[in-house]
């Protein structure tokens, strides 16, 4: 068993690897700040074979099949207080989205629904950025059929340093290996600049 003065930043430099692949799936395109404005971020269908998963969380992707939707099968296989602070699962969102999002009131809407298979009650949903402030995780009582769980936020003014901002899940505060399906993840800016 490792050490704390060794699991910890361990585990910092996997997540930073972790996001790095995530981000090179990423389509190469060049947004402009009201392409984003108008458009948002939305990920579902096969586009939630890249959800990234932090260690100690996991998503597994569920194709399309019998008339239910594409959908990912989240988990905690890790008590959350014993990992070292980081976004759970989570749609990255690269440097062109965090700039654009920055100081706009932003709604991330997450459509999940307790699992079929050891469902969860409850999951925790958060904007975490960076480059400016983070929501924190805000709480939701799931329900077996798919529901809209919604978070406002406006994650402040973009600072200097720059980064990659996370629309994130954690499923589940313990390791108790219980399920949250998840849909899609959409995050939109509310008043979009003129």
């Amino acid at each position: 068993m490792l050490k704390d003065r060794y699991f910890y930043p361990l585990a910092a430099i996997i997540v930073a690897v972790i996001v790095s692949v995530a981000l090179s799936f990423g389509d190469r395109v060049d947004l402009t700040d009201r392409d984003i404005w108008n458009s948002g971020y939305l990920m579902e269908g096969k586009d939630l074979g890249h959800l990234t998963a932090q260690p100690g969380t996991q998503a597994v992707f569920v194709p399309a099949a019998g008339g239910d939707p594409a959908y990912s099968r989240l988990t905690s296989t890790a008590a959350r207080d014993s990992l070292p602070k980081g976004p759970g699962v989570f749609a990255p969102l690269g440097p062109q989205y965090e700039r654009a999002f920055a100081g706009q009131d932003l709604l991330m809407t997450v459509t999940a629904r307790a699992s079929h298979i050891n469902p969860l009650e409850t999951f925790d949903i958060g904007y975490f950025s960076a480059g400016s402030r983070d929501s924190g995780w805000k709480r939701r009582v799931l329900t077996p059929d798919w529901k809209e769980y919604v978070l406002d936020f406006n994650p402040g003014p973009l600072m200097e340093v720059r980064g990659i901002d996370h629309a994130s899940v954690w499923p589940g505060e313990t390791a108790e290996l219980l399920n949250v399906d998840i849909k899609s993840i959409r995050v939109e800016v509310l008043n979009p600049p003129k």
